[in-house]
């Protein structure tokens, strides 16, 4: 278990309820890594166009929790005009005041075409700029080879479904040469859904 996994696990906090056919379990032994969104099976589907409540999925009111994520995991959230599906390798929930306010996805693309590509097949849905995030890539291949006093490149696409913000933050080690993996961050920001089913 790396050090970051075992920062991680931390943080998360004990509880377990059955909710939307998953169960969900917060903390608990000392080998777990964080919470299981994901039940038996290898996929987690939400629905983020109405409130999610912290207390029917046995989540804290106001905390950040990490997700015990399984191998090659899909995770389907819909939104207010269709839904977005993908892989995860890292996970957390954020609550607020007793209802699910962030969801964050974490995973690694190839390169910086790689990362482009599927930031741009997602533009549309997730209401971000479908140029600028092809850009990516050119800026990724330059970050490659930079020479700078940096070591890492970054970005931030902010868009909208709906009531549901999004984010896309690619970020990558600078001057590794071809191939630089690409760090892919999603973030789903519900806050406004709550609001307004209040």
């Amino acid at each position: 278990m790396s050090v970051r996994q075992v920062i991680l696990a931390a943080v998360a906090i004990a509880a377990m309820a059955v909710a939307a056919g998953c169960t969900v379990r917060v903390g608990g032994d000392e080998d777990d890594d964080g919470a299981r969104l994901f039940g038996d099976g290898v996929t987690l589907q939400w629905d983020l166009t109405r409130p999610l409540e912290a207390e029917a999925l046995g989540l804290p009111a106001d905390q950040m929790v990490i997700v015990d994520v399984p191998d090659d995991p899909t995770v389907s959230l819909t939104l207010p005009t269709g839904t977005w599906s993908g892989r995860t390798e890292e996970m957390t929930v954020t609550t607020r005041h007793g209802f699910v306010d962030q969801v964050n996805l974490f995973w690694t693309e190839a390169d910086g075409q790689a990362a482009a590509d599927r930031m741009v097949a997602d533009a549309e849905l997730l209401g971000v700029d479908a140029a600028q995030v092809a850009g990516w890539a050119e800026s990724a291949r330059w970050a490659e080879t930079a020479d700078v006093n940096v070591t890492r490149h970054e970005d931030n696409y902010n868009g909208a479904n709906g009531a549901v913000s999004t984010a896309i933050k690619p970020t990558m080690t600078i001057g590794e040469g071809d191939g630089t993996p690409v760090r892919l961050w999603y973030l789903f920001y519900v806050r406004d859904v709550v609001e307004t089913a209040g």
